[in-house]
């Protein structure tokens, strides 16, 4: 009695499973990439800006002065130590005392000069309906930073 065994009987080959999934990846590759994909150094810029922002909370926190970040309407924001946003300090990091975001073509629309107590409690910025907007823009894209008015919080 022989048995014989058809070969072809309903698999799929370890070789017809790689080439389909090679096939799936190149396709999913090439779909996201086609996606609509915002510009990233605005987005960048906002998070650093958010990042210098927190800094400037931070060390108020920790010290018996102000400290805040004068983000006016421009290419540029700086941090400060004090009541005089002429006293500019270093962020850490950085090698010059103001950030300038303007050689990627990003500009601060609105923005204003925010400082931060002891408590961490922000002010010089007009708040409205209880948080403060320093809005960046680049062509015709808009990032927004809210500050929320009584707790200082950054998002």
């Amino acid at each position: 009695m022989r048995i014989e065994i058809n070969k072809y009987d309903g698999g799929f080959t370890l070789l017809e499973v790689i080439l389909v999934l090679i096939f799936i990846s190149i396709f999913a590759t090439i779909a996201v990439s086609r996606q609509a994909n915002p510009d990233v150094s605005l987005t960048a810029a906002a998070e650093v800006l958010k990042a210098h922002i927190r800094y400037a909370q931070m060390r108020a926190m920790n010290s018996t002065i102000p400290w805040g970040v004068h983000a006016e309407a421009g290419t540029s924001y700086w941090l400060f130590a004090g009541t005089d946003t002429g006293n500019r300090q270093f962020f850490p990091g950085e090698s010059e005392d103001s950030v300038d975001i303007g050689a990627d073509g990003i500009s601060i629309s609105q923005g204003g000069v925010v400082s931060f107590d002891q408590w961490g409690v922000p002010s010089g910025i007009s708040f409205n309906g209880g948080q403060a907007a320093i809005r960046l823009s680049k062509d015709s894209q808009h990032s927004d930073i809210a500050i929320i008015e009584n707790t200082g919080f950054v998002r």
